[in-house]
């Protein structure tokens, strides 16, 4: 005969007792046995990790969620690569100079992505984008506490000239980025950083007397990185 267990205190019962010997509550005849079936446990389960969650709020904050694993951590999840000198490069940077990369490359339809060779090689081609943005964020950061700058003219000045080595119209540029799928916002921004990763080293090599080895060398050795992605 199967034992039945109280509703109260969860206490096995002997069939036939109206009042359980654990807790002292009365309990009916027709109480049945605990369904534990692997759907009603996960149901349970999912009760009280929102129960849990709701207190973790209440008493210890957002900051404790993320600890126990019940709201995930951003860091942990991925939405930030890494962090050069405080500043973050998010993993949507990432992907962002990814899908360039392969857009500018004609790489697009070439990738397979399927097999272990195919996803080896587009996880080694990110890590060196993550690299490269890595070390772009040091030289940018380095400049702005050089306390150098770039003025929209510079900017309009550069693309200028890209137009004129590429000998083509406005119309016809906007119309190449458009095909590379870039904004030019988003070109007028890759100047900028240019620009200012161009005075950096000149400052290095003419205020500093170092050869852009030398200065860029410095600039790494002195940079915080922390890499948070694999």
């Amino acid at each position: 005969m199967e034992n039945l267990v109280c509703p109260h205190c969860g206490g096995t019962l002997k069939s036939g007792m109206a009042v359980c010997g654990e807790c002292g509550n009365e309990v009916k005849e027709s109480n049945e046995k605990v369904d534990t079936s692997p759907q009603e446990e996960r149901r349970e389960r999912k009760n009280v990790y929102a129960i849990l969650a709701f207190f973790l709020v209440v008493v210890g904050g957002a900051a404790l969620l993320m600890f126990t694993g019940i709201v995930p951590n951003p860091i942990k999840s991925g939405s930030t690569a890494a962090i050069v000198n405080g500043v973050k490069i998010s993993t949507q940077e990432v992907d962002q100079r990814f899908e360039l990369f392969k857009k500018m490359s004609g790489e697009g339809g070439k990738m397979d992505t399927s097999s272990p060779a195919g996803k080896a090689a587009m996880a080694e081609m990110r890590m060196q984008i993550l690299n490269s943005l890595i070390q772009e964020k040091i030289l940018v950061t380095e400049a702005e506490k050089e306390k150098i700058t770039v003025s929209a003219q510079e900017i309009a000045d550069r693309i200028a000239g890209i137009k004129k080595g590429m000998n083509i119209s406005d119309k016809d540029f906007e119309g190449f980025l458009k095909n590379h799928g870039m904004t030019l916002a988003n070109f007028e921004k890759r100047m900028q950083r240019d620009a200012l990763i161009t005075k950096l080293i000149d400052k290095g090599i003419k205020e500093k007397g170092l050869t852009k080895d030398a200065w860029l060398n410095e600039i790494n050795t002195r940079a915080k990185v922390e890499i948070l992605t694999k």
